[in-house]
């Protein structure tokens, strides 16, 4: 398969990746990405030693996070 026609270039994601995939896709921090997967275990799939990160159901909760109001966040102390 040439890179002209390869997924990544098409601007297709793949159904597993690793964290660090992850992470880059998303642009938040691995810190919270695994905060993330505390809140949802489905996220990661085990191979042997291997995580993999679940793209479909990691798109499923990004797509629950809270849309941006337009006012600042409150500073917690």
């Amino acid at each position: 398969m040439s890179l002209e026609h390869s997924p990544a270039r098409q601007g297709l994601r793949p159904r597993f990746g690793r964290i660090s995939d992850a992470v880059a896709y998303s642009g938040m921090s691995r810190s919270r990405f695994y905060n993330l997967t505390r809140e949802h275990p489905e996220l990661i799939r085990k191979d042997g030693r291997t995580s993999l990160v679940d793209f479909d159901a990691f798109d499923r909760v990004l797509d629950a996070l809270p849309i941006f109001s337009g006012e600042p966040s409150k500073a917690v102390a």
